[in-house]
């Protein structure tokens, strides 16, 4: 997994006395060649004669200072001591040779002279965009793959919601009357939460409305830095005091415990960083040494000694494999996290590295100094990416989710730059040194605070809405008015919505108790159908069978009358007495009294089935007229909902602002009584 150190050295001892005399060799070449070739800039035509004006004294084969020869385009393509110089990634301001000539970076070349003419500027930058052609029949060298292509990762982003503070106490452990110079701000990776460090403590806010909503004490000192878990769930914070002591203290976000202190240093603590699983912290700091301690036992793991003067910025990478580590004097070492082992030395500023930032996906640092530079690495293969002119001492760098990056600095300024590495915008300015700066989990807000103690919270696509915060929040006291009297407010905004809603509530019950009676004529309804159709169902069978019943009836009488018929002539003969007759005459009765009850029994079964019919058709027929009410009243109810809603979710609202200011009173006042 190791890959290998390439120790960089940042000077590209470009040499020679320069004229302002501008080269004319373009504008000649294009003059007399054909359309298709004027459009090429090439090597021997256009960029050997500017190095020769300027740079090939000091950069040739014969001198090659710095490594670096300029007289011929193999040699140019080879670079110097750290690498290519003309070409990266296709990016002209990639390009080392183009940052040092452009005077974007330092050294400057020429030396302590001005820039070489706007139009041979213009000519290296043509150059180098097409491909940095040898001559007019060259074809442009393949670009490679641009190391600062990005995608956004979301590793560390919790399952659930993101931590915010629950139940942080909102005393105030040191109260001042004026701020001191901003030390420490960092925002929550996931949540609208920033920390911001003060005097003994680090005071939270909302990120977006700027309410305070706690502080943690930090008894020890002053907070140097503050990083927050990769969850979001801790808060790392560095600090102590200067010749006394220095340690790393770790919060709970969402109630402020501190849940453990690492470190017993005898000076203070510059800067810190814990891995993503809180197993191991990392703080520099005056002693020069990288220290990694382990937090289950408090154990020194490593002792790194390879800085030579006060260490000023300490950070892990996201995946927990490297840790980045910057000095006063412009060291900047990137170690292996497991081993303690070195792995890249980064050379290149010429000021103290005062920051550095992973991006997201481990691959790219960022790394601020006071050189007025911020520069990107390549964690691959340990190349300068790029090198930013940020215009005055960088105080502060670092990466938001999406590869931006902010800046703090000397000249007063917080500047934005997209992931490439341009600058989007400069943002307000403050009154003195910008210390320290953040953006937050969304990218849409920055924070950031100066030498005199202002803090800004700026929305980085208007910079015109702009909250102040504060590292010295006033005491508990005037806390606890300011709390009262926005209760007060908040419970009379509560009361008008609740009187609003109410007249509303009545009319959607009124509306509901009407859509619920149409629903249930509508049901019962639909039930009597089934009812007379089940009850239908019974009766045509009932029919069925009488009208057997009737035929069968039929049929024995016709029998009893043959019978009977029979008798009488068998009387007439002789055959049987009157009796037998009596009996036969009995028996065609009975026969035709069951016949006709059998016939009275089908009439009544169809004079019912008739009347039911005629009640399922009448039922039938009102069935459209209920289920049109049934839909009339509730698009009624829907409506008066749809005017509930709103009034209804200001009321929530209302009530949700409410209950938390009682929750913000009630540990305002827990803090008073704890301090009495």
């Amino acid at each position: 997994m190791l890959r290998r150190q390439r120790a960089f050295r940042s000077t590209i001892a470009l040499a020679a006395s320069l004229t302002s005399v501008a080269i004319s060799s373009l504008a000649l070449a294009e003059q007399s060649t054909p359309d298709s070739a004027a459009k090429k800039v090439t090597f021997e035509e256009h960029v050997k004669p500017i190095f020769r004006q300027h740079c090939l004294t000091c950069h040739n084969l014969g001198e090659k200072k710095g490594g670096l020869a300029l007289d011929s385009y193999q040699a140019v393509l080879e670079g110097g001591g750290s690498g290519e110089v003309v070409y990266d990634d296709g990016d002209y301001d990639g390009s080392r040779l183009w940052q040092l000539v452009s005077h974007e970076d330092t050294p400057i070349m020429p030396p302590g002279q001005d820039k070489i003419p706007a139009e041979q500027l213009a000519v290296l930058q043509a150059w180098i965009e097409g491909g940095i052609l040898e001559n007019s029949g060259s074809k442009a060298k393949a670009k490679k793959k641009n190391p600062l292509e990005f995608v956004a990762a979301s590793r560390g982003k919790p399952d659930g919601p993101a931590a915010m503070p629950e139940t942080v106490p909102m005393g105030v452990p040191v109260v001042t009357e004026r701020p001191a110079a901003v030390t420490a701000i960092a925002c929550s990776p996931w949540a609208p939460l920033v920390a911001v460090g003060g005097q003994r403590q680090v005071v939270l806010y909302h990120g977006d409305s700027g309410e305070l909503l706690g502080v943690l004490p930090f008894a020890e000192g002053v907070p140097q830095s503050i990083r927050f878990s990769s969850d979001g769930g801790y808060l790392f914070v560095a600090g102590g005091e200067h010749a006394v002591l220095g340690l790393v203290a770790i919060y709970d976000v969402r109630t402020g415990e501190r849940i453990a202190t690492v470190g017993d240093e005898l000076d203070i603590v510059f800067d810190g960083d814990a891995n993503s699983d809180m197993t191991r912290v990392a703080m520099g700091g005056p002693k020069r040494m990288l220290r990694i301690y382990d937090v289950t036992d408090g154990s020194l793991k490593f002792d790194l000694k390879k800085h030579t003067d006060w260490i000023l910025a300490v950070a892990f990478s996201p995946d927990d494999v490297l840790i980045a580590s910057g000095d006063r004097s412009a060291g900047l070492v990137v170690w292996e996290a497991d081993t303690g082992q070195p792995y890249l030395d980064l050379a290149g500023h010429k000021g103290a590295v005062t920051a550095v930032s992973w991006r997201d996906d481990g691959n790219v640092l960022a790394s601020g100094s006071e050189d007025g530079t911020v520069k990107l690495w390549d964690m691959h293969t340990g190349n300068q990416i790029k090198s930013i002119n940020v215009g005055g001492p960088v105080q502060d760098v670092a990466f938001d989710h999406q590869g931006r990056l902010i800046t703090a600095s000397g000249n007063r300024k917080a500047t934005v730059w997209d992931a490439g590495g341009s600058k989007v915008r400069d943002l307000p300015a403050m009154k003195e040194a910008v210390l320290e700066a953040a953006l937050s989990h969304d990218g849409k807000r920055a924070v950031y605070g100066d030498w005199s103690g202002q803090i800004f919270n700026v929305a980085t696509d208007d910079p015109k809405q702009t909250l102040t915060l504060a590292s010295n929040p006033p005491d508990e006291r005037e806390l606890l008015a300011a709390a009262s009297q926005k209760l007060k407010a908040a419970q009379a905004e509560l009361k008008k919505a609740t009187d609003d809603l109410q007249p509303i509530q009545s009319k959607v019950q009124t509306m509901k108790d009407a859509v619920n009676a149409a629903k249930q004529d509508l049901a019962s309804k639909r039930d009597r159908l089934e009812e007379l159709k089940s009850t239908l169902a019974d009766l045509n069978k009932k029919e069925q069978s009488a009208e057997e019943t009737i035929r069968k009836a039929a049929g024995a009488a016709d029998v009893s009358h043959d019978e009977m018929i029979a008798a009488k002539v068998g009387l007439k003969r002789g055959d049987i007495d009157d009796q037998q007759l009596a009996l036969a005459e009995q028996q065609v009765a009975d026969a035709f009294a069951a016949l006709a009850e059998s016939r009275r029994g089908l009439l009544a079964t169809r004079e019912q089935i008739v009347s039911l019919t005629t009640q399922r058709k009448q039922i039938q027929a009102t069935i459209p007229t209920l289920e049109k009410a049934v839909s009339d009243a509730d698009g009624r109810l829907q409506a008066a909902q749809s005017e509930l809603e709103p009034v209804d979710q200001t009321r929530r609202q209302a009530d949700a602002v409410v209950q938390k200011l009682l929750d913000r009173v009630r540990r305002i006042e827990e803090a008073i009584e704890a301090s009495i």
